[in-house]
């Protein structure tokens, strides 16, 4: 998830929000406002509109401290931060790096529940305190209180133990102590999160049948999106045990064939044989390699476009030697340039990484887990 919005930096973390926070902002401000601030407090003596403002300003804050707090604890246990992004279904800290062991995994998983509830307790502790001081009618210990149940809510929500869920995480990094596998926990941890996720949608749409209000239905929604989001990572982790203790020669592809620059892609069929080679090294007119040409990238061209137009300078993509490990090169980007001697000698792309998991997915006993 990528921010449409940016707001700056909090200790070097990029803040930054998707454009669908605008969306539920309004909304949850529109109901707070015209539904559950009039139901709490009927006699007000301030804006409930006003309040509805500032309540959600505090919860997406509160968000924020929670996903700053998931980030805090990963920097200081090794990991890289990219940023912060708010959205629609709350927040996501975009971690670079996975964690270096079961004890970090848990740790930087406990930390955002930890914060939401800490919240909750200072916001209820707040509406106590200003119920005593301010007069009969206003707003703001109703909205304290709101704050403090809904990151109560905020904190237990993620503890359900699935996959993307911070309870996911604890559950993978319980499972990885136990088992001393880390993919075979991540697995475990995106089917229990399909589970749930099959569970809220089933609940939202009872509710919904029984004729419930909008509620219900963002209940499934989120449902929907555990489960999508719990069958990407279950994906993701079976790639990343392929991936695990191989090098970029283990799957890269020979040196690929070589074409003038300035050749179409008529000339190119004509010298491969086919449609096109997964990659192609352009030369120049002194025949140094110059930029490389990706199958993908001939997507719509005709026979007369020039190869040049759709490849990518060879200077702008990581070089490696065949030892690298392949995690760490994929790491840097794709493709990767393998090179020995100062010899293009092989390249490793989005085609290898589909061969490579099409002949490690027909093995399913390499990715059942043992209950």
């Amino acid at each position: 998830m990528r921010s449409t919005l940016r707001f700056g930096r909090i200790k070097g973390i990029e803040i930054g929000a998707h454009w669908s926070l605008l969306v539920i902002g309004a909304l949850v401000t529109m109901s707070l406002a015209t539904d559950t601030l009039p139901a709490l407090q009927p006699d007000a003596g301030g804006s409930y509109w006003a309040a509805a403002v500032l309540g959600v300003t505090a919860f997406f804050a509160s968000i924020l401290a929670h996903e700053l707090a998931h980030s805090v604890v990963a920097i200081r246990r090794g990991q890289r931060v990219e940023g912060i992004t708010l959205w629609l279904f709350g927040g996501v800290a975009r971690l670079k790096d996975e964690a270096r062991d079961a004890r970090s995994e848990l740790l930087v998983a406990l930390a955002g529940p930890a914060t939401s509830l800490a919240l909750g307790a200072a916001f209820i502790g707040a509406a106590y305190g200003l119920d005593t001081v301010l007069s009969d009618g206003s707003l703001l210990p109703t909205v304290a209180a709101w704050l403090g149940v809904l990151n109560i809510v905020l904190a237990v929500f993620n503890m359900l133990p699935g996959a993307p869920l911070d309870g996911g995480r604890v559950l993978s990094a319980l499972v990885w102590m136990w088992r001393k596998d880390r993919r075979a926990a991540q697995i475990v941890a995106a089917r229990v999160g399909r589970v749930i996720g099959y569970g809220l949608i089933a609940l939202g749409v009872y509710a919904v049948v029984a004729g419930n209000d909008y509620g219900s239905i963002w209940t499934a929604l989120i449902g929907y999106f555990i489960v999508e989001a719990s069958k990407a990572e279950e994906m993701q982790a079976r790639i990343a045990r392929n991936l695990d203790d191989r090098t970029v020669a283990d799957i890269m592809s020979p040196a690929p064939p070589r074409a003038h620059a300035w050749a179409t892609v008529g000339q190119l069929q004509a010298l491969t044989g086919e449609i096109a080679p997964p990659h192609v090294v352009l030369t120049d007119f002194g025949g140094a390699p110059g930029a490389l040409l990706e199958r993908a990238a001939l997507r719509n061209a005709t026979a007369a476009t020039e190869l040049r137009e759709r490849a990518i300078p060879l200077v702008r993509l990581p070089a490696v030697p065949p030892d690298t490990p392949l995690r760490a090169a994929l790491s840097r980007g794709m493709p990767v340039i393998v090179v020995a001697e100062g010899v293009i000698v092989g390249i490793v792309g989005f085609a290898e990484l589909t061969a490579l998991q099409a002949s490690q997915g027909s093995d399913k006993s390499k990715y059942e887990i043992s209950a």
